[in-house]
């Protein structure tokens, strides 16, 4: 059996279908070959997190269509390699496409467009029905962002908060989690691309609090900075009280006291 023949094999493994022999087979084909191992990690995630989808994602054909877009994924990873190679990029290629986090993402992607066109849309003018698509769509996008926000590479996280632009402005559950990685994610850098993906929420009085109180939980000058110009440029005039609270108090930062006095300028 080829690579692909296995892949194909992989819904039924999960669920516990698969008869002996060939679950014996499957498990040792896996602990042979790099490439199915990881890519049967990425797509486990990927098969475990649609049982947290609404039930109008998982109809009975989930499984042939979860097949057909696995056919589809495959095949475009196949074309990507081939156009690699005739361009010399083979080797830039694979150090890229091996990281597990963007296989999960571009999978779950895939996954998504696939739910998409699986569902008949026939009438154009059916307001419903697209509206239904939306947010099943939406769904997909809050749960690749908060699976990425959660793993332990600051790489992935970082890929999370990418993926937060893509999101409604009333998810309060993507905006709660930028909030949390803003206050407590142990890379600035991350941080820092938190605070920028809050434009997404930009009208939320919610956001705009919160990006206000996470001045005072910040360690980086950078971070606080950052959320200061947020809050300016979002002309947040309510957070003027913690903006001139930290313009006058002697233990902050010179730089950060310096900006803070710039936005309350600004603000007024």
């Amino acid at each position: 059996m080829k690579c692909e023949d296995y892949r194909a094999l992989f819904p039924e493994y999960w669920e516990g279908g698969l008869e002996e022999e060939d679950r014996a087979a499957l498990e040792l084909h896996l602990a042979s070959c790099a490439a199915c191992r990881v890519e049967a990690d990425s797509l486990a995630r990927i098969w475990q997190g649609l049982g947290r989808l609404p039930l109008a994602l998982r109809g009975r054909d989930l499984r042939r269509r979860f097949y057909e877009k696995l056919e589809a994924y495959q095949f475009g990873v196949e074309e990507s390699e081939a156009g690699a190679q005739r361009s010399g990029l083979w080797e830039s290629w694979k150090a890229w496409w091996s990281r597990p986090a963007l296989q999960l993402g571009v999978s779950a992607a895939m996954l998504a467009i696939g739910f998409l066109a699986g569902y008949r849309v026939d009438d154009r003018r059916d307001s419903a029905q697209l509206s239904q698509l939306r947010s099943e769509v939406g769904n997909m996008r809050q749960l690749i962002t908060l699976s990425l926000l959660e793993q332990q590479n600051a790489t992935d996280r970082l890929r999370g908060v990418t993926w937060a632009y893509r999101v409604e402005e009333s998810d309060t559950q993507v905006l709660s989690a930028l909030l949390h990685t803003i206050n407590h994610d142990s890379n600035v850098n991350v941080r820092l691309a938190a605070v920028d993906a809050m434009r997404t929420f930009g009208n939320s009085p919610i956001a705009r609090r919160g990006l206000a109180q996470a001045i005072g939980k910040q360690d980086s000058p950078m971070v606080q900075i950052a959320l200061i110009d947020m809050l300016a440029e979002l002309k947040d005039f309510e957070a003027a009280p913690e903006l001139e609270s930290l313009a006058r108090d002697p233990k902050t930062n010179p730089e950060v006291r310096e900006r803070a006095a710039w936005a309350i300028a600004r603000l007024r």
